[in-house]
This record gives C-alpha cells, structure tokens and sequence, in this order.
C-alpha cells in the first residue's frame, strides 16, 4: 500500500528535476512557432493589377517603395518649401553625413520627438455594449477638433501609448487624433469569459467610429449631404489587419488605411499556413502549452521585464535598439500585470485566425498605405505566408514603402522616417481627394 502511494505521489527531487525539463519543452517549442512564422511562401498572386517597385530617398533614408495605384501616379513628397514648412513638426534631418538608416534614426529620435513623459494626455471611456455587455474602453483623443480624424490602432500585446512618437507630431500637423486600448489590452477591461477574435474588434473600432462621427452629425444626413468619407485608420500587426476590416465594413467613411507590419491573422496560426508536418506541433502549442495548466507557467515566464527586453533587442523585433527604453518597458509590462491578462494571452494565441489581409484588400474602396520594417521576422515584408510585397495585387490603390534594417514595430523604431511617409501620404491623398470631388 505504501508502495503504491509512493509512486503516484513523486518525491521532491522527481519534481524538482523535471521543472527544467518542462522549461526546456516550453522554450523549444515556442522557438519552433517563431521558426513556423518565418517559413518561407506566398500567397497566390491575382495579376490584374500593375504594380511598380521603385527606390525613394527621403533626406538621409534610402526607402523601397512599390505603388498599385488606379492613378498611374505615385504620390509626391513635400516639395523643399513645403518641407521647411513642416520642419517643426518631422526634422529635415539632410545635415546628418550618414545614410543609414539605424544612424541616422538613433541621432534624430530624441531630438525630434519629445517624450510621452512631457505630452499632455487626455485619457477618455468609451463606453461600448457588445452583446448584451457593457465594457468601458480606455481611448485617447488629441489634436484640433475640426482637424482631420486618424485613428490609430495598436498590436497583439501592446497599447495606445505604443503611439508615443505619433501623437505630438500628427497633433501638430492638424490632425485630430484618436487610439484606444483594445479589449483585452491596456487599460482596458480584460473579461475572460470573451471570445477574442477578428470580428469582436472590427466591431468594437467600428462602433467607435460611429459614436465619434455621431457626436456632430447623424448618420443619415451624412448620406443625405453625400458628405465624402473623412475617417484614416492606422494600426500595427493586427492593428493594421483589423483596420483593414473596418475599412471594408466602413467605406462611406473611412477614406484611408495605412499598415506598420500588417499581420497574416489574428495571432491564431491557421493550419493551413504551416506545412503538414509542423501540424502536430502546432496542435501541441495551441491545445497543451496554451492550454489552463501549462499556459500560466508559460505566460509567467513570458512577461518577465528581462524576457520582453530580450525579445526587443535580441529577436529582432527591434533592429535600432536606441527606442527600447524603460518608457517601452513599461508600456508593454504593465498592463500584462493586470487581472486577467493571462487569459486574454492565451484565448488570442489559441483562437481564430479570422481573415487573411488577401481576403479583405479586394473589398476595399481606398488608398492604402504601407510602412513596413526590412528586417521583421515575425511579419517579414517579401517571404512567408503573407508578405506585403504581395498585397498590391489585391488592392486598387496600395503604396509600399520598406525601412531597411527596421523590424516589427517601424512606427516606433523609426518614427522619423515612419512620420515623414504618412504625413507626405495623407496630404497627397487629401490634395487627389479634394482634386476628384
């Protein structure tokens, strides 16, 4: 009898020799998924669209850029005079003798950008019902209130503040400017019984949308004035993914979509976008190490301040280490600390992919911009499932520009270069807009 306990209890020293062994199989095996996302591949080609691949110097920067678009014209930079105008608001930055772009980009950044720390916040409640449920969404709003309005939408683990180097700059220019904090994410709710998916944040963004342009006209005389849309989204991994299906549910209104390192889904991997053999892994992941026992460990030793730091720095997410400061740290860290984080950790990871972009690019009626780092490994721009150089052939009107050396999170690696690109984009599509009406 005591026999038997003693098996099926183990000792102390059984357990303790195999927590590394269970360390080491979660560590190995989320090295495998990472290796899953860089295989290389594409997605089948619709060739009814022309698309031109051309190099773009913007002051010291040397960009990749390739243009689909309905007006056979890519859109012109500011013109040297217009540039000096707009020199308070994205640094000329041609005095500086390098072109690289990790140089120049570490030189320029705290020069030209102040820090969230001195900008004024403004930190507002959505208050957003979802099937019968109420959940208060953390958003931020700044910029004149008759200025054009962008909403910028952040990545699976981030936040709002992840636009830290947007804000002042897109502010300055006359922008009215929006981001929330996703469900789930930030300082917003993290309710564990949701499921977490494409179609609850296209709503959510959507519903956001609506209530905001609804606070100075209602929406049918909106139809009735034949008012043209007004709205730009923006949004990160699958911030840019989600954004692209509000677009496509949204075209009297939104009029702009622009990309940093758009996702292929949800987080979720599709196990048709693996190859036959890493299935079986890619099961182990989703329903063991993702799963209520082992995923807490795994999300526990996932958010460490030492892990998260060395992913930046390390995985490549961060090519330009220079913005990788506490200020990010903390941005990325603290929310993760909230009830209930783990849980929306492990359901996004787990769940539905949703939508590919391939699959949504064709239903949109705007010009979409993308800004994409060179050197991501999550999402890399010419290779895997789902690379962005592939996306102009399914869409009407698509402009890519490629930051070399700069990897997932260009918008806050390379704010300069990133900045520059979208205010240079956002005018020429203003000026084509206001040219078609």
């Amino acid at each position: 009898m005591n026999v038997g306990i003693t098996m099926r209890i183990p000792s102390n020293d059984i357990r303790n020799e195999a927590t590394p062994i269970i360390k080491s199989v979660i560590t190995w095996v989320s090295i495998l998924m990472l290796f899953l996302v860089k295989i290389e591949g594409f997605a089948p080609g619709i060739p009814w669209r022309h698309h031109q691949t051309q190099n773009k110097v913007i002051g010291p920067w040397t960009t990749t850029t390739t243009t689909t678009t309905l007006y056979n014209s890519a859109p012109a930079p500011f013109s040297e005079g217009e540039r000096n105008d707009v020199s308070t608001i994205v640094n000329n930055t041609t005095d500086i003798k390098s072109t690289s772009a990790t140089q120049s980009v570490s030189r320029t950044t705290r020069q030209t950008f102040p820090s969230t720390k001195s900008v004024q916040r403004h930190y507002r409640s959505f208050p957003w019902n979802y099937q019968g449920e109420h959940f208060d969404i953390n958003y931020r709003v700044e910029g004149p209130t008759n200025g054009p309005p962008i909403l910028l939408i952040h990545g699976f683990g981030a936040n709002l503040n992840h636009f830290r180097y947007q804000f002042p700059v897109l502010t300055e220019a006359g922008y009215r400017v929006h981001a929330l904090d996703l469900l789930g994410f930030g300082a917003s709710p993290k309710p564990g019984h949701v499921q977490y998916s494409m179609e609850l944040y296209v709503q959510l963004v959507t519903d956001f949308i609506q209530s905001r342009r609804n606070k100075s006209q209602p929406r049918s005389s909106f139809r009735r004035r034949n008012i043209p849309p007004s709205w730009i989204v923006a949004g990160n991994s699958i911030g840019g993914l989600i954004c692209l299906g509000v677009a496509a549910q949204l075209p009297d209104t939104v009029r702009g979509v622009i990309l940093f390192n758009c996702s292929g889904g949800m987080t979720g991997f599709r196990y048709s976008d693996v190859p036959m053999w890493a299935r079986p892994i890619l099961w182990f992941f989703q329903k063991i190490l993702l799963g209520p026992h082992v995923g807490s460990s795994f999300f526990s030793r996932f958010k460490t301040r030492a892990n998260i730091e060395s992913i930046l720095r390390h995985q490549g997410v961060y090519r330009n280490q220079t913005n990788v400061d506490d200020e990010l740290l903390d941005i990325l860290l603290r929310p993760a600390e909230d009830d209930g984080a783990e849980t929306v950790f492990l359901k996004t990871f787990a769940g539905d992919p949703g939508p590919t972009p391939e699959e949504i690019l064709p239903n949109l009626q705007c010009p979409v911009l993308a800004v994409w780092g060179g050197d991501d490994p999550w999402t890399p721009v010419d290779s895997g499932m789902h690379p962005g150089t592939k996306f102009s052939d399914y869409c009407q009107d698509f402009e890519l520009h490629t930051i070399p050396n700069c990897g997932h999170c260009p918008h806050d690696e390379a704010p300069d270069v990133v900045n520059f690109l979208i205010l240079s984009w956002m005018k020429n599509l203003d000026s084509r807009q206001r040219t078609a009406r």
